[in-house]
């Protein structure tokens, strides 16, 4: 998406009552530009343009999790449009990402005790985040089989995603509350050993309490790239999180499919018809299901 970044900073600066304000471009893996706001005499400011619905839902989330200490305050009331999408501007946040691998032992306390508090956080909006939760663990499972059916061939690579059992794919009568959706090391990040900040709100759904931390360790844990000492500290912290939170190993088991099956099918998505996306998939589920046998060890 191109930006005519000037026009944007002008914009910006008269609905901030600023003199001057220099947009910095922010190098995040991100499909909507994202932009760091400086200017004179001011703190910084954190601005994105998105889609209309997600800029709405994250100004209103944000409006009842004002007292949570590491979600931004927004420095705007409203988005306004802008090129055809929407542009929020929030307070910046210094932090630094850290791969659940790499968090020193003040890092995890501090991010397990964050994990305890976000359901509750998020919880405050309640139901009306609803319509934007389509990515169920039916529907994830669902888009595989389809593949499967398709390429029946390539479908054999998928089994171990096919085979998770239907207890373990479904919240079957679960209570469910909203969760960040893409809760993964570029989401959240430290100001030293203490969790400072969460980003990026577009993901917004519904599912269990336990799905973001499950999944900021499901996302580390898919890539080819650890080493094995990084794999052991990552399972190792992972094993910990698990045995010391409040919720029970059930939910905690569909939530790790559920990690599984978005990762596929978000996989999926970007090469529907492609017979060979079935080996990328198997090779990164590999290690994911080493987190099911860990669950198995732990205990209640």
């Amino acid at each position: 998406m191109t930006v005519d970044v000037r026009r944007l900073e002008s914009e910006l600066a008269a609905r901030l009552g600023r003199k001057a304000l220099k947009l910095e471009p922010v190098r995040v893996q991100c499909r909507w530009p994202v932009f760091r706001a400086v200017s004179p005499g001011c703190a910084a400011a954190f601005v994105k343009l998105t889609e209309r619905a997600f800029a709405e839902r994250t100004l209103a989330l944000l409006s009842v999790a004002g007292d949570c200490p590491f979600f931004p305050r927004p420095q705007l009331p409203e988005a306004f449009d802008f090129d055809g999408s929407s542009a929020i501007c929030l307070e910046w946040k210094d932090a630094a990402c850290v791969n659940a691998e790499d968090m020193t032992e003040g890092q995890f306390a501090s991010f397990a005790a964050a994990c305890r508090t976000l359901p509750d956080v998020l919880g405050r909006f309640g139901g009306a985040l609803r319509p934007i939760g389509e990515d169920a663990p039916e529907r994830q499972y669902g888009a595989l089989a389809e593949y499967a059916a398709r390429h029946p061939l390539a479908g054999r690579m998928l089994r171990p995603l096919l085979s998770i059992p239907e207890s373990a794919r479904t919240y079957g009568g679960r209570a469910c509350v909203t969760i960040h959706g893409d809760f993964q090391p570029r989401n959240y990040g430290f100001d030293g050993d203490r969790f400072a900040a969460v980003f990026d709100f577009d993901a917004l759904t519904t599912g269990l309490a336990c799905e973001d931390a499950a999944y900021a360790f499901a996302e580390r844990a898919r890539r080819a790239e650890l080493s094995s000492a990084a794999r052991r500290r990552l399972e190792e912290l992972f094993a910990r999180l698990v045995a010391t939170s409040p919720w029970p190993r059930e939910d905690w088991r569909i939530a790790v499919s559920h990690a599984r099956l978005r990762i596929a099918a978000r996989r999926l998505e970007k090469h529907p018809d492609s017979a060979f996306i079935a080996f990328d998939i198997a090779r990164r589920d590999r290690p994911l299901r080493r987190l099911d046998a860990i669950l198995e060890d732990v205990r209640d």
